[in-house]
């Protein structure tokens, strides 16, 4: 009965009209192809099985495949156990740190309003830390506090410190949970001044450190609501179902390959590690012609680093979801989007090249492969545009029409499998 109502209320995915219109066009252009540009054993035959092909798409699938064993069968085991015993797998108490600098006021209200809400809800004595610079925001903080009458056991400390950035920010928060000689089974998370908790985020992460023993961190699904074109809203959606496959595939092996500064938690006797917090203060690379070169954003990817190296496990929990706000640095997408990417593949690609000289030992090796993979594909995805070049050179600008078929193809492949992340094509 249960598989005839869910037949029946069968929704289909957004957009679907589109994407049937599209898978239409896209095979009547096939079909039209000439016989020998798509017929084995001719010159002309271009979409064939290579060695490189075939580990840049069967490495695709793998993790599609152990995306859907993660979602379908080995996390929701886990989620069972978590919802049977919630309340007592609730660690005696709960800090959240949030970092804001230069954040509108209207963003600011309601990640604090939305912080402070699932502080009162979550019943266990929380602690929220905001490190933040601006006199302005402690007002903000301290007005949204009082006005929703928290309990007593939820509790409001302000740092205030210089404009120095993110890392410095992190180290100042940390320090002052410190302080506050946190119990030996409290958690804590990070969160970004742009980033809106929802109801039921934290009785939904935190017993997880106590199912988990070897836990040390986690980090959560997110969506986005991005002040901007309309174009750049639907770019953020398809990076956040690209990392959502990702994540869940790398999680099947107890590892992630970032611990998102936007929201992620931690066992409390790691973020007040002495070691810990000056490795995210003073986190650098030694670099042999430039010297010793600092970094200034990709805490993140710091925190992933030092917590791999101590061995601890770290997990993704893709049935909870944060809401990001993103501020587009501009209407042009070109523009952004090449901004935002220079940021994360630089932060992605400094710590990538720490984390491979670790070895194998030190994480499951599928871990480490991703990471191996991640260095390597940057250069593998040149090879389609090359190879196309050198056809048309060899046999004529038809190549390049049949390269940019075969690509829109593949991302109709792609489209097909990021339904099991989102539903939705549009």
């Amino acid at each position: 009965m249960n598989q005839l109502k869910s037949i029946i209320d069968y929704q289909p995915p957004k957009g679907w009209q589109g994407l049937l219109a599209f898978t239409l066009v896209l095979f009547l252009v096939i079909a039209s192809l000439p016989p020998l540009t798509i017929t084995p054993g001719t010159k002309h035959f271009i979409v064939s099985f290579s060695l490189l092909a075939t580990w840049r798409y069967g490495w695709g699938l793998i993790n599609f495949i152990r995306s859907v064993i993660y979602r379908s069968i080995v996390f929701p085991n886990w989620r069972r156990v978590v919802d049977l015993n919630t309340d007592t797998l609730m660690p005696s108490k709960i800090y959240l740190l949030i970092t804001s600098f230069r954040i509108d006021a209207e963003t600011t209200a309601r990640v604090v309003h939305a912080t402070v809400q699932e502080a009162i809800h979550c019943g266990v004595p929380t602690t929220i830390v905001a490190s933040i610079v601006e006199l302005g925001d402690e007002f903000l903080y301290q007005d949204i506090f009082t006005s929703l009458n928290p309990p007593k056991h939820v509790e409001l400390k302000i740092v205030r410190i210089a404009g120095t950035g993110k890392r410095d920010a992190l180290a100042h928060g940390f320090r002052s949970i410190s302080r506050d000689c946190p119990p030996a089974d409290s958690v804590m998370a990070v969160i970004d001044g742009d980033t809106v908790i929802l109801k039921g985020t934290l009785k939904k992460c935190v017993p997880f450190f106590k199912t988990h023993p070897k836990l040390g961190a986690l980090t959560t699904d997110e969506i986005s609501e991005v002040h901007g074109t309309k174009f750049m809203q639907l770019w953020h959606n398809l990076r956040f179902a690209q990392r959502h496959l990702l994540m869940s595939s790398i999680s099947l092996s107890r590892r992630v390959m970032t611990l998102t500064g936007r929201m992620s938690m931690y066992r409390t006797d790691i973020v007040t590690n002495p070691d810990f917090i000056d490795h995210t203060l003073n986190d650098h690379l030694e670099h042999w012609r430039l010297g010793r070169f600092k970094f200034l954003t990709g805490d993140d990817k710091s925190s992933l680093y030092w917590v791999l190296k101590n061995g601890y496990e770290q997990i993704y929990l893709p049935d909870v979801k944060v809401l990001t706000i993103e501020d587009a640095p501009s209407q042009n997408f070109l523009s952004t989007s090449t901004q935002l990417m220079i940021r994360w593949y630089g932060n992605m690609l400094r710590t990538n090249a720490r984390v491979l000289k670790l070895g194998p030992l030190k994480m499951p090796f599928f871990a480490w492969w991703a990471f191996l993979d991640q260095r390597v594909s940057m250069w593998t995805t040149l090879a389609g545009p090359t190879f196309a070049l050198f056809l048309t050179m060899e046999y004529g600008p038809s190549m390049i029409g049949l390269y940019f078929i075969w690509v829109i193809f593949v991302r109709w492949v792609m489209t097909l499998i990021l339904l099991s992340a989102r539903n939705e094509t549009s």
